[in-house]
């Protein structure tokens, strides 16, 4: 099975009182397909870079979902993503939330994989379906059939796949406070 993580990015100089919305969304998604994510929130419990980069060395997923939900989350996930391809070249790297906005300096000069645009439930759980089916190669014509992504083609463009469509108010998942519990700070 696909190992993935979500993570968060430090928001603000402290950490953040607001629990992690979108990134809990996410880990649910995952499990509600049969994956068992990890959650490292990093916003909360503020490890120093180097404790950060030594967990995924160790850890070396096979997937690695980065929340950047504020613009200014930039430099940080830059610096995430190349230090994760660092110790784990062979990881695939989304960044979602309003970062995302930014793909294209995101995918040139992070070595970000792909970008999530809009919604991310849907997204999350077809891209972990298609790194498991497409573990060391990209097939392009497979990974373009992906509603709500960006990545750089086989020519080195932007390639964007237009928005997925949206998630019916009724099918909206109910915050699992648990994750919390398991993996960060419910205080």
């Amino acid at each position: 099975m696909l190992d993935v993580i979500i993570c968060t990015t430090p928001i603000r100089p402290t950490p953040v009182d607001a629990p992690p919305f979108a990134s809990m969304v996410l880990m649910q998604s995952l499990r509600q397909a049969g994956y068992q994510p990890y959650f490292y929130d990093i916003d909360c419990h503020r490890p120093t870079f180097e404790e950060v980069v030594k967990f995924f060395a160790e850890r070396a997923p096979d997937m690695v979902g980065i929340s950047a939900v504020v613009s200014t989350a930039y430099v940080y996930t830059k610096r995430l993503a190349l230090a994760i391809k660092e110790v784990s070249p062979n990881t695939k790297i989304v960044v979602g939330g309003n970062l995302s906005a930014s793909s294209e300096i995101l995918l040139r000069r992070s070595q970000v994989d792909v970008c999530a645009i809009g919604e991310g439930e849907k997204v999350v759980v077809n891209l972990a379906r298609y790194w498991e089916e497409h573990p060391s190669s990209i097939d392009y014509s497979e990974l373009g059939k992906i509603k709500g992504i960006s990545y750089l083609d086989e020519d080195d463009n932007v390639a964007f796949t237009g928005y997925d469509t949206a998630i019916p108010a009724s099918e909206f998942l109910d915050p699992d406070f648990t994750i919390l519990e398991e993996y960060s700070n419910i205080d």
